[in-house]
C-alpha cells in the first residue's frame, strides 16, 4: 500500500494523490456575482499534514452530497484519489503551492481517530503589511493577516446608495503600521464588538483574519473579507502570544462607534426625475463625464436586429476582438465569457428611447445571467432566446448615460449605467397616475354621506381614514369581503380637484362602490364635496 504523500512533494497534474492531515478551516466558496444561478462554487477546506505544510483541498459542488457529510473542521483525515490542480486560473485561493488537491468521484475519504494527533489544531501564512501591493493582483490570492486591533467601526451601509453594508476594522503590526480591513456582510454583522471592547480595557487585543483579499479601492490598497474568511480574536497559539509580548507601544483606546452613514433608497439619492423626452433631447454635453439622468421607465421591447451578448475576457470583462476572436487585454491566461450587450426600448408617458444594458442590468432585468442565456455561448449572439422577454413589462429606476465613442457605429447611443427595483409605494404620486388612475364620483343626496372604496393596501398615509368601522345591513353589504379604505366626501369641503390635490391609484384592480354610512366626523381624512357629474377618467 503506497504511503501517503506529503503536501509539498505534489506537483500540478497528478491524479491520483494520498494525503494525510488535519482540516484546520472549511468554507463554502460563493460566486458573489451570481444572482439567480446556485451561487455555491465548491466547498473548500485547508489541509495540514504531519510535515507542518498547508494546501487548499476543493470539493466541487456536485459532489457536495456525498462528501460533505463526511468532513467536520478539526478532524484528521486520509483522502486517498485527489487530482492535484493548477492555481494559475484559479480565483480566491490559497498559494501555498501552484497547486490546489480537488475531490473526484472516486475520492475516498477516512477518518484517523490516533494518527496525526500531533498536528497543530491552527496554522497560518501571514503576510507581511509591506507584501499586501503585491498581492493586489487580478486572481485575489487569499491571505493571513495579524494585528493588534487599533479601531473598531460600526456596522454600517458602505456608502448612502449601497445596498452592502460593512465594518472597518483596524490593525497594527510590530512596526506600528496601520492597515485597515473591511469585514463586509455577516463578518461585519457577527464581528463581537461589545467583547472585544472590555477585552481592550484588560490591555491589547491580537486579531487574526485568515482569509482575506487585497485589492485597491478609489486609489487605497484595502483588505477584505470573503467567503473565505474566518475571524480570531486573542487566540491560544504560539504566534497570537508572541505577537503579545513583542509589541512595544501604547495600547490602543478603543471607543464604540456610532453609525454615520444615513442610507438613502435609489429613489431618493436619484434627486430630479426626467421623462425620456427630457433625457432624449439633452444636449450631448449634458452627459460629459459621464453624468447621469435618471427616469422611471418601462421595458417595452427588446432591440432584436443586434446581438445580445458579447465575448469578453474572464478576469477584466473587456472584450475580445470580433475578427480574431482574441483578447484585447493583457491579462495572462485569458479566456472568453458571454457578457451581455442588450438592446432595450424604454417607454413612459412621454415617448421612448432605445438604450443599451449590460451585464448586471440586464441580469436584474432577465433573471438569468449570460453564461445561462448563452448556454455558454452555444447560442449565436445574433439569435433572440424566449429568455430576453423576461425583461419586457418591468417598471424600474434607470440612471442613463450617453455613450462615450461617438465614433461607434451603433446606432443606439444610450447606455442604462445602473438600474433599481422601485416599490409601488416608492413611485411618485405621478407615476402612480400613469399606471393607473380611476375616480368614480357619484351623486350624493342631500341627507347621506357616500364614499369611494377601493381594496388597495399602498394607500397614501394621507388618505386613510380614521373613521371607526360602521354596521352595515345585508341589504347594503360590500360584494367585495376584502377590507377596505375608504374616502369620505361630506358636504362642507370643495373637492381634491377644487382644491387643487389629486387622488392616486396604484396599479391593481380596483373596486369602486357607493357606500351608505352615517353622517360623521372624520378630521384627518380629506373631505370632497360631490356634484353632480358622470364617473370620469384620468389619463
Amino acid at each position: 500500500m503506497d504511503s501517503p504523500a506529503t503536501l509539498q512533494s505534489i506537483t500540478p497534474g497528478q491524479q491520483t494523490c494520498k494525503v494525510v492531515g488535519r482540516l484546520l478551516r472549511l468554507w463554502d466558496a460563493i460566486n458573489v456575482k451570481s444572482k439567480f444561478a446556485g451561487p455555491l462554487i465548491s466547498i473548500d477546506r485547508v489541509i495540514l499534514d504531519e510535515h507542518g505544510n498547508m494546501a487548499q483541498l476543493s470539493m466541487p459542488k456536485r459532489f457536495q452530497k456525498q462528501f460533505r457529510p463526511l468532513l467536520t473542521e478539526g478532524n484528521v483525515y486520509m483522502v486517498t484519489d485527489v487530482a492535484a490542480v493548477d492555481i494559475k486560473n484559479k480565483t480566491y485561493v490559497y498559494h501555498y503551492h501552484n497547486y490546489m488537491l480537488q475531490f473526484k468521484n472516486s475520492t475516498k475519504v477516512h477518518h484517523l481517530e490516533t494518527r496525526g494527533a500531533n498536528i497543530p489544531k491552527f496554522s497560518f501564512n501571514f503576510c507581511p503589511f509591506d507584501k499586501l501591493p503585491e498581492m493586489d493582483i487580478m486572481t485575489r490570492p487569499l491571505q493571513d493577516m495579524i494585528g493588534v486591533i487599533s479601531h473598531v467601526g460600526p456596522f454600517e451601509y458602505a456608502s448612502p446608495t449601497s445596498q452592502h453594508k460593512l465594518r472597518i476594522i483596524k490593525i497594527r503590526n510590530l512596526d506600528e503600521q496601520t492597515q485597515e480591513i473591511r469585514l463586509w456582510g455577516k463578518h461585519g454583522e457577527a464581528f463581537d464588538e461589545e467583547t472585544l471592547l472590555k477585552k481592550s480595557q484588560e490591555g491589547i487585543v491580537v486579531g487574526i483574519f485568515a482569509g482575506v483579499t487585497a485589492g485597491n479601492f478609489l486609489g487605497k490598497l484595502t483588505i477584505s473579507s470573503n467567503s473565505a474568511t474566518t475571524i480570531y480574536i486573542d487566540l491560544d497559539t504560539s504566534e497570537v502570544n508572541n505577537y503579545r509580548k513583542s509589541y512595544q507601544w501604547a495600547t490602543p483606546t478603543l471607543q464604540q462607534q456610532l453609525p454615520q452613514v444615513v442610507y438613502l433608497s435609489p429613489l431618493q439619492a436619484a434627486g430630479k426625475l426626467y421623462t425620456l423626452k427630457e433625457i432624449s433631447t439633452l444636449p450631448a454635453s449634458s452627459f460629459q463625464e459621464r453624468a447621469s439622468f435618471s427616469t422611471i421607465a418601462k421595458v417595452q421591447s427588446i432591440v432584436t436586429t443586434a446581438n445580445w451578448y458579447y465575448k469578453g475576457c474572464n478576469r477584466c470583462d473587456k472584450g475580445y476582438n470580433n475578427s480574431s476572436d482574441t483578447p484585447t487585454c493583457l491579462c495572462t491566461n485569458s479566456s472568453p465569457k458571454p457578457l451581455y450587450k442588450l438592446p432595450i426600448t424604454l417607454a413612459d408617458e412621454s415617448g421612448k428611447l432605445d438604450a443599451i444594458a449590460f451585464s448586471t442590468v440586464v441580469e436584474d432585468l432577465v433573471e438569468r445571467d449570460a453564461t445561462h442565456t448563452s448556454q455558454n455561448m452555444k447560442i449565436d449572439p445574433s439569435e433572440h432566446v424566449n429568455v430576453l422577454n423576461n425583461a419586457i413589462g418591468k417598471t424600474k429606476l434607470f440612471h442613463i448615460v450617453m455613450k462615450g465613442d461617438s465614433a461607434s457605429r451603433f446606432p443606439i447611443n444610450y447606455i442604462i449605467k445602473k438600474s433599481f427595483t422601485v416599490d409601488n409605494a416608492q413611485l411618485l404620486p405621478s407615476i402612480k397616475v400613469r399606471q393607473f388612475l380611476l375616480i368614480c364620483i357619484f351623486r350624493k343626496p342631500p341627507d347621506q354621506n357616500f364614499a369611494i372604496c377601493r381594496s388597495n393596501d399602498n394607500t397614501p398615509q394621507e388618505f386613510h381614514s380614521n373613521t371607526p368601522p360602521f354596521q352595515q345591513s345585508d341589504k347594503d353589504k360590500l360584494s367585495n369581503s376584502a377590507a377596505k379604505r375608504c374616502l369620505e366626501f361630506p358636504e362642507h369641503e370643495p373637492t381634491n380637484k377644487e382644491s387643487g390635490e389629486s387622488v392616486h391609484h396604484t396599479a391593481g384592480e380596483l373596486d369602486l362602490q357607493t357606500v351608505k354610512r352615517p353622517k360623521q366626523e372624520a378630521p384627518s381624512t380629506r373631505h370632497a364635496t360631490t356634484k353632480d357629474c358622470s364617473p370620469f377618467y384620468l389619463n
